[in-house]
Order: structure tokens, then sequence, then C-alpha cells
């Protein structure tokens, strides 16, 4: 009686140490901070919402729902979103140390001693204050997933970005058609109202649904420009073996030309994981040692 009595118990203690080691893990993975905490809320609330308003509200006006037009539109705007949130999903389980969580207490050759971490940190990578991690390969750290972009995780921010940026031009195109039917057709004049809409509103030049047009090709002009911003920054970096953080710091040494830089970031299989983000596309290095345009690839640390 008793021997059953404590092994009801261990299954209680056993269950409880569940849910505690769950909510554990759970909250490391919400963001701590509040620019994570907001962009995130950007990512995976307004921006699906924002795209069924694109396609139920702003699309109909041209194409009728279910109609060939719209079922072709519609169709290939999805498959890039779930696209884009496929990888996004891949940055966020993959981050950007992999399966390596575990850095060497004595300090190799190129390695450098963090002090945050109180660990060595391998070449290129850097501590993180936000994650408080040594990211490898570390290019910044994004709000948006609230992780930081690095060496094992940058190929799938890449892909989801380009993909986002290829959704928002379309919305973009749409969105400038619909606001100028809202406001009567393009006349170089009314350029002022897309600048200062609110005191075209005041002054009655528009009314609320067409300042609501308005407001709303600026919003998705704002997220185009920033899409812009970060495929450029990313191509720019690739361009130069660079990541953000050796851009800032004038470090040229892992410049390999374009397309061995792009294979150093993206995998061997660059081409396909554009297309299938759950496709294997080993990457050129480990994460703990990199080949340098003056030298070969340093040796594998096992051999070190």
């Amino acid at each position: 009686m008793v021997g059953a009595l404590d092994t009801s118990f261990d299954g209680v203690s056993n269950g409880d140490d569940f849910l505690v080691d769950f909510g554990t893990r759970l909250r490391k993975m919400l963001p701590s901070e509040t620019q994570d905490k907001i962009a995130m809320c950007i990512l995976f609330i307004i921006l699906p919402l924002g795209f069924l308003l694109e396609i139920f509200v702003i699309l109909t006006t041209e194409h009728e729902i279910l109609s060939k037009g719209w079922n072709l539109r519609v169709g290939a705007l999805t498959l890039l979103g779930l696209n884009a949130f496929a990888n996004v999903y891949k940055v966020i389980s993959v981050g950007p140390n992999g399966r390596y969580f575990d850095l060497p207490s004595i300090q190799k050759p190129g390695y450098r001693f963090c002090y945050n971490c109180q660990l060595n940190e391998p070449p290129r990578s850097f501590h993180c204050p936000v994650c408080d991690i040594c990211a490898f390969r570390r290019d910044h750290h994004c709000s948006f997933v609230a992780v930081c972009i690095g060496h094992f995780n940058q190929r799938y921010y890449i892909v989801a970005i380009c993909n986002l940026w290829l959704v928002s031009t379309f919305f973009l195109i749409w969105n400038w058609s619909f606001m100028w039917a809202s406001l009567g057709g393009f006349s170089p004049l009314q350029v002022w109202e897309l600048i200062v809409p609110h005191l075209a509103l005041m002054f009655r030049i528009i009314n609320f649904s067409q300042f609501l047009c308005v407001m709303f090709f600026v919003f998705s002009f704002t997220v185009f420009i920033f899409l812009c911003y970060l495929v450029a920054a990313q191509f720019f970096c690739i361009y130069r073996g660079q990541t953000r953080v050796e851009f800032l710091l004038d470090i040229h040494a892992y410049n390999l030309g374009f397309m061995e830089n792009l294979r150093q970031s993206m995998g061997r299989r660059w081409l396909m994981v554009l297309f299938l983000p759950f496709i294997s596309s080993p990457l050129c290095s480990d994460g703990l040692s990199f080949a340098t345009r003056e030298s070969k690839p340093l040796m594998d640390m096992k051999t070190m």
C-alpha cells in the first residue's frame, strides 16, 4: 500500500516537474525586450491581418472572389507567404548556433574570450546583449523573431525577407491603384495629400474612408522600403563577404568572391533553399572555423 502511494506521488512529482520545465522553456521563447514584443506583434499579427485585408478587400475591387484572376493571385501570394513563415520558423528553431551550446574552456587559436559568457568564442562570433549569448558569425539581432541572425539561421532569414519583399511589392502596386481610385484618379496636385493626409482630412479635402486608403498605402510603402533595406543589406554583406558586425568593424578577411560567399551563407544547395526551407543544404563551415582569402580553412576543432 505504501509502495503504491509512493508511486502515485512520484507520478505527481514528475508531472509537476514537466509543467515547470515546460513553463520555463515557454518563458525563454517569449521576448523580454519591449521592442522585440512590438516587432513580433507586427510580424505575427498585423502583417497576416494586412494580408487578409489585401486579398478580401483591395483585390476584390478588380477581381471577384474565386474568379480565375483572384485565385491565381491569391494562390501565388499564399505560397510566398507560407514559404516566408516556414523560414521564419526555421530562423527561430535553428538559431544562430545550431546544435552547438557548449564552447571550449580552453582558448583555441583565433578564439576570443567573452567576459559576458565567461567562455571562449570562435572567430566571427560576437556577444548579443539581448539574447545574452555569443552568436556564431553574428550578423545582427532581429527583433521580429527575438533571436540573433547568425551562421546557422541566416539562410532562412534571407529567404524569409526575400519572400516578404515579393509579397509587399504586389501589395504596393495594388494599394497604389486602389488609393488613386478612391481619390478620383491620379493628379500631381494631390501628391501632398500622401505626405500630410491628416491635414487633408482636417481641412475636409478628403473624407475618412479616403484617409484610410491613403494611410494603408503609406503603411504598405513603409513595409516595402524597410524590406528593400533588409534585402539590400544582406546581399551587400554577402557580396563583401562580411556580416553586418564585420562591416561596422571593417573586417575583410573572409571575402572569397560573391558565389563562394553565397555558398558560405546559404549552403551548397543555396538555389533549392529559396523554394524549400526544409531541404538539407550543408554549410561550408561548422561555425567554429572559416576560410579566409589569405589562407586555407582553419583546421577542424577535432584536429586542433
